[in-house]
């Protein structure tokens, strides 16, 4: 038969230290360390179950938002074809517009991250270089240009979502305005639709990493607890403390030590 490990045993004596000395007066001493461990590891264990909670809100509430789309989205097209020959006048249109503006959109969204970084690049070179004045004016002047083009980019833009909003607002009393407000609609669904699936994925991913770093600050209590359990058994087996559980161990320790 092999020979028993001695920190397995301690491991177990600690344990069962843990489940029948807890209530009794006085404690050991290393108990206070258990109870600490357990409370520190049964909090972050409720943090990750929080967070999975979020994580299944979430879920739902996206799920919900699907549905109710669908929903609408069903009954915008049932309009749609009924007025099919007034909406094929816009649809092109609209939806060419639409996917020159998303592109566009994009766009200044990228130039709006670089003027970002240019203008914190400027403050770096007026703070590092700040004896250079040539070289300041020239990022300055840089700089406004940016600005000018970002501006121009903006109005742009504008015009071009004005342009979007006439060509789907019927005329009044045009025939088939119904349809092609519809049409509208749906469009702007479908615009909602992405945007709340960015906000759901990126929402999911920041609740993923926090599980994740949780889940490793578990590990890392789980650790702490054992620890804390190994000192209580090494407490008690050095003091022999009497307990009809406990007792058995004391001789298999002492063969394993």
């Amino acid at each position: 038969m092999p020979r028993e490990s001695y920190d397995d045993l301690i491991f177990q004596l600690g344990d069962l230290a843990r489940e029948h000395l807890a209530e009794r007066h006085p404690v050991p001493r290393a108990m206070d360390g258990v109870f600490e461990c357990e409370e520190v590891l049964l909090g972050i264990r409720d943090e990750i179950a929080a967070l999975e909670q979020e994580m299944n809100d979430e879920d739902a509430a996206y799920q919900d938002f699907l549905d109710q789309q669908a929903a609408e989205r069903e009954e915008q097209q049932a309009i749609t074809r009924k007025w099919r020959h007034a909406v094929a006048g816009v649809e092109t249109r609209s939806r060419d517009l639409r996917k020159s503006l998303s592109s566009q959109r994009a766009a200044y969204r990228y130039q709006k991250n670089s003027l970002r970084l240019a203008e914190e690049k400027h403050k770096e070179l007026e703070q590092r270089e700040g004896h250079d004045v040539k070289k300041v004016d020239t990022s300055r002047q840089n700089l406004k240009t940016f600005r000018l083009k970002m501006m121009r980019f903006g109005r742009m833009l504008e015009d071009m979502e004005l342009e979007l909003a006439q060509v789907l607002t019927p005329r009044p009393g045009q025939v088939g305005a119904q349809g092609i407000l519809a049409h509208k609609r749906i469009l702007e669904l479908e615009d909602e639709a992405e945007t709340r699936k960015g906000e759901h994925e990126a929402h999911m991913k920041e609740l993923d990493d926090a599980i994740g770093a949780k889940e490793a600050d578990e590990k890392a209590a789980e650790g702490e607890l054992d620890g804390a359990l190994f000192e209580l058994g090494e407490e008690v087996y050095g003091d022999r403390v009497n307990h009809p559980a406990l007792n058995p161990l004391y001789a298999r320790l002492d063969k394993a030590r």
